[in-house]
């Protein structure tokens, strides 16, 4: 059968929208028999609710619908400027970058978008106190990034929108996984790391962007040396624009935990190669000018136990992975994961060693306590342990239920995740 379905988890949000704020059909809704569903300029209401799933659509709801006083370029460079006020490293990101705080304002201002992106920009800024302080911060880090890469205008505007509309593809995905506490499973974690994907086709469909928005949207989970998401690309296989909100999604992430600056350098050399040179070098800029705070004794620990089964899982995973990688019972294509799987395991492995975590001795709280050298061990150690249980869940997901066939394959997951 021809025609939209709706998907439930952006219907959701649109009611839950419309009983906040106005939202309306911009057109006649008509299912594909030619029944109208919603008259133009009727209001969207959870009566609908049914009829709209159950339904096929001549066309998107999301290009037939639109909501009073959605977020603009205006409200964006608003929570920009206040975000810079907010965050000294972001600002001093952006003062290493070339920029100011009025000049990311004046960039953001200047965004247009089509409806159904604003629909989606405001269901984020009303979902969470957070969400459109995210966007805002993402895309001044982006457009930093592109204005010290010394990217042109049209570039650096990419950047900027991209930077707004990397997320689009959570409104999707169900909540519940999006706002997991939890780790997820790798059945879980299939349905979230298609959001990059989703959010690209949405930019592609409805956004009225150049098509270097949307490819970059895709791309803002990849990594320069393989290991990110959706596609697993390598360097050469992204665009300057998809690396550069690749970047500024990790470095937003950290911008309001204690020592903002410290972690992102930590963050970026504990497994080199994942993003470009340039942005080390301008995270270690601005952490210069803000002049790196002193760490208290106390404020952090690390538990040696923790360290030494992470160790040890690592040993044991790799070992498994290489006795499968030369099994002659498997597979060509399960062969290939499997050699894929034992160099990720390396790189993790040597990261491990680089750190110093396994030379580690417990820190006491007490005056003497190099904390910072406890702080980097314990940052390590969480980035490293995620990294683990990313490669298992990756595995598991390509594995599918051929798993259950291969010797091995379920004791070398349990080891990863």
């Amino acid at each position: 059968m021809s025609g939209s379905i709706v998907n439930e988890h952006y219907l959701s949000k649109v009611l839950t929208l419309s009983e906040e704020v106005g939202v309306n059909a911009t057109e006649d809704i008509y299912d594909t028999r030619g029944t109208k569903l919603l008259a133009k300029g009727a209001s969207v209401s959870r009566q609908l609710q049914e009829r709209l799933i159950v339904h096929r659509l001549s066309k998107p709801l999301e290009s037939c619908i639109a909501v009073e006083d959605a977020v603009d370029g205006n409200r964006l460079a608003d929570c920009a400027l206040s975000a810079c006020e907010d965050s000294r490293a972001l600002g001093a990101i952006i003062a290493a970058s070339g920029l100011t705080a009025a000049s990311v304002r004046n960039q953001l201002a200047s965004l247009r978008f089509a409806p159904a992106m604003a629909m989606m920009l405001t269901m984020i800024d009303r979902g969470s106190k957070t969400g459109l302080r995210h966007v805002a911060e993402v895309a001044s880090l982006a457009l930093a990034f592109a204005t010290r890469a010394g990217l042109p205008p049209d570039l650096r505007q990419v950047v900027c929108m991209a930077g707004v509309l990397h997320d689009i593809g959570e409104l999707y995905i169900d909540p519940d996984l999006i706002n997991a506490k939890q780790v997820l499973t790798a059945e879980q974690w299939s349905h979230v790391i298609v959001h990059p994907h989703i959010g690209r086709l949405l930019i592609q469909d409805l956004g009225s962007c150049p098509p270097a928005v949307g490819i970059a949207v895709a791309e803002h989970h990849e990594r320069l040396n393989g290991t990110g998401y959706p596609r697993a690309m390598v360097a050469g296989q992204s665009s300057a624009a998809g690396q550069l909100v690749a970047s500024a999604e990790l470095i937003s992430g950290l911008l309001h935990k204690p020592h903002a600056l410290e972690r992102a350098e930590l963050a970026l050399k504990i497994v080199s190669g994942e993003h470009p040179r340039l942005i080390s070098s301008i995270i270690s800029q601005a952490s210069r000018t803000l002049n790196c705070q002193t760490f208290e004794p106390g404020l952090a620990t690390i538990n040696d136990d923790e360290i030494e089964r992470l160790s040890v899982r690592l040993v044991q995973a790799s070992e498994l992975a290489a006795q499968l990688a030369r099994g002659a019972m498997i597979a060509p294509k399960h062969l290939d994961l499997m050699l894929r799987t034992r160099e990720r395991l390396a790189v993790v492995q040597r990261a491990f060693m680089s750190t110093g975590l396994d030379m580690h001795v417990t820190a006491m709280e007490c005056a003497d306590v190099d904390q910072f050298e406890v702080f980097e061990s314990e940052l390590a150690l969480r980035e490293i342990s995620w990294r683990v249980r990313d490669i298992g869940r990756d595995l598991a997901i390509q594995l599918g239920p051929a798993k259950a066939s291969i010797p091995q394959a379920e004791q070398l997951l349990a080891l990863l995740c």
